[in-house]
C-alpha cells in the first residue's frame, strides 16, 4: 500500500518525516565558502540518520544575486567556540518545524535552523542544478522544487547540511526542507 501513496508514506504515517521552513519573510543564503549558514538541518542524534527528500522555495523580496543553488556541510557535535559551529538558532516545532503527519506525529530528534548559524568556512557538498538567471524579479528562476532523493543524500550524526549558493544571495527566499529520520 505504501507504494500506492509514495515511497515516504510509511515513514510519514509513523511520524518520522519533517518539514522545516523559513518564516514568511524568507532568508538569504550564503556563498558556499562562507561562514554564515541561514537555513539547514543538523543531525544531533547519534541513533538516527536524516534522509533528505525535498528542497522547495521561492523569491520573496530584496536584490537578487545570480548563481547556482547548492548544499554545503560541516561536521560538529556541539555549538562552542573552536567548534565547526559557533552559533545556532533553532527552529520551533509547530512554527518553523512541522511533522508531515499534519496535526499529529513526533517532534524531530535533530536540529533545524530557519534563519542563522555560524560555521567554519566550507565548500558545497552538491550543486542542485537550478540557478538564478536574472537579477530582475519576474525573469529567470524565482521558484524551485528540488527532489533531493535523486542524490541519495544521508545526513549522519554530527553533519550540518545547509543551503548555499555559488555567490552570496542577497535576495530573500521563502524555503522548506523535507527530511525523514531513520534509525541507524
Amino acid at each position: 500500500m505504501s507504494d500506492m501513496y509514495g515511497q515516504f508514506y510509511s515513514p510519514a504515517l509513523a511520524g518520522n518525516v519533517f518539514i522545516g521552513s523559513t518564516a514568511v519573510g524568507g532568508t538569504a543564503f550564503p556563498i558556499s565558502s562562507g561562514t554564515a549558514a541561514t537555513f539547514g538541518l543538523w543531525n544531533t542524534n547519534p541513533n538516527a540518520n536524516a534522509v533528505l527528500i525535498n528542497l522547495a522555495g521561492g523569491y520573496t523580496s530584496g536584490t537578487i544575486a545570480l548563481g547556482t543553488i547548492g548544499l554545503a556541510n560541516v561536521y560538529a557535535t556541539t555549538v562552542a567556540t573552536g567548534s565547526n559551529i559557533t552559533a545556532f538558532t533553532d527552529g520551533v516545532v509547530g512554527t518553523t518545524i512541522r511533522n508531515a503527519k499534519i496535526g499529529a506525529g513526533l517532534s524531530p530528534t535533530m536540529r533545524f535552523t530557519p534563519s542563522a548559524a555560524t560555521v567554519v568556512a566550507n565548500t558545497a557538498a552538491v550543486w542542485t542544478g537550478p540557478s538564478i538567471e536574472s537579477a530582475t524579479a519576474g525573469l529567470g528562476l524565482f521558484d524551485f522544487n528540488i527532489d533531493l532523493t535523486k542524490y541519495g543524500l544521508i545526513v549522519p550524526y554530527g553533519q550540518f547540511l545547509f543551503v548555499c549558493g555559488s555567490v552570496a544571495q542577497t535576495g530573500l527566499f521563502t524555503m522548506s526542507l523535507t527530511w525523514a529520520e531513520v534509525p541507524v
